[in-house]
């Protein structure tokens, strides 16, 4: 698990230096050598794609996602301890159905290119979208797993 985190960081690291090389080309040759160069706008726009998602994944591993915390400091900790476990059964689900609703969704614009780049698939900003739910889904089984056995009483 260390090893794919690592390489998530390392994906999204090189997802940002590319989108930042890509939007400062479109901005030189546009604007300082009166080139148009259209394939930089696309391209920049499926490389955010993937940053975009990629950090969500980072953001559920690290747990530092947007939540609604006003239950559990109002239920306390008893009822916490029986809530968190339901609640990312709940977000479980969620995600997996996100991710099985999204393989259709590349599968169908898979043949499709983009405009100014007739070798790149559209679908790949689309497996952004998959890959981003894949990773949620697995970061989210180990604190499921926490919380089952402090349920049960064997803390780890």
């Amino acid at each position: 698990m260390a090893l794919l985190n690592r390489a998530l960081d390392v994906i999204a690291a090189l997802l940002f230096a590319a989108a930042l090389a890509l939007v400062n080309l479109q901005i030189l040759c546009r604007f300082v050598l009166s080139v148009s160069v259209p394939w930089t706008e696309e391209v920049s726009r499926l490389v955010f794609v993937w940053l975009a998602f990629v950090g969500a994944a980072i953001g559920a591993r690290e747990a530092s996602l947007i939540v609604i915390d006003t239950l559990p400091e109002l239920i306390g900790p008893r009822w916490n301890a029986v809530m968190s476990p339901l609640v990312r059964i709940v977000s479980l689900a969620i995600i997996l159905f996100m991710f099985m609703a999204s393989l259709p969704l590349v599968q169908s614009v898979w043949p499709t290119t983009l405009a100014t780049v007739d070798w790149i698939s559209n679908g790949w900003a689309y497996l952004a979208f998959t890959a981003s739910f894949g990773l949620m889904a697995l970061y989210s089984v180990a604190p499921l797993v926490t919380d089952a056995r402090r349920l049960i009483g064997r803390p780890r």
